[in-house]
């Protein structure tokens, strides 16, 4: 059964409702620079490739299309960058929820893969419960820290977290091998940032990305590969799946 909103029809849409398919995943990507060596749309590639994955531990789950733009005024003054406010933001997620609401749709899951768009889902949250109460709203929160379980994959091959790193980075760089190797500029990943990953998040937040690093990179992706970027990307997806069925989310 087709499980990708976009590429099915009415009527297949239907008939998975009818069939008990009522939860929605919305992948929630961002339009924003990743180095020199990744493409702007990393993490709507990204979000899109976690939410595929999520559909094999929710069996009831659709995929709608990723929304590729996110709120990214920390990448101000890097060329590319096409973001909104974080009232826009939270404002179209309702708008989607009101729509996929209409057709038998009962749950909905945000999944973002960009940091910067956390206060929009949170206010979208607000703004959903106040509206669509019946609906039932979950999403991955865990934006401003590197998860664990990258951690201890990353230790086994040797790997600090400030490698990994928050932004294009050696583990973003290792999935993007994974999903999209043809757009993964070969030979330009540099070290930016690679201080404590926790304490930049502020700086981040009032004066810009660029303030921290010249390139837009937090980490060193010189070591990515392809093998561990599949063992990220299944490790995060575990982690929220289960958050999920433990209501955590």
């Amino acid at each position: 059964m087709l499980r990708n909103l976009a590429e099915m029809a009415w009527p297949e849409v239907a008939r998975a409702v009818e069939g008990g398919c009522t939860t929605v995943i919305l992948p929630l990507g961002a339009t924003e620079q990743h180095g020199p060596h990744l493409p702007l749309a990393t993490d709507t590639l990204r979000a899109e490739a976690l939410a595929k994955r999520l559909t094999e531990r929710l069996p009831d789950a659709l995929v709608a299309p990723p929304l590729p733009y996110g709120c990214s005024d920390e990448h101000t003054g890097f060329p590319g960058l096409l973001g909104l406010e974080k009232e826009t933001l939270a404002r179209v997620v309702l708008d989607l929820a009101r729509r996929l609401r209409d057709w038998g749709a009962t749950r909905l899951v945000l999944l973002s893969a960009h940091g910067g768009n956390r206060e929009a889902l949170a206010l979208a949250l607000e703004l959903l419960a106040k509206e669509l109460p019946e609906l039932d709203v979950s999403m991955n929160d865990n934006f401003e820290s590197i998860p664990e379980a990258l951690i201890e994959i990353a230790s086994k091959d040797g790997l600090s977290p400030t490698e990994l790193g928050l932004h294009a980075g050696e583990s973003e760089t290792s999935e993007m091998l994974h999903l999209r190797p043809d757009l993964v500029r070969s030979g330009l990943g540099e070290p930016g940032f690679t201080g404590d990953m926790e304490a930049v998040v502020d700086r981040l937040r009032s004066d810009g990305l660029r303030a921290a690093t010249e390139n837009g990179v937090l980490g060193d992706p010189r070591r990515a590969n392809a093998v561990r970027g599949a063992r990220y990307l299944d490790a995060a997806v575990e982690r929220f799946a289960g958050e999920l069925e433990a209501g955590r989310a």
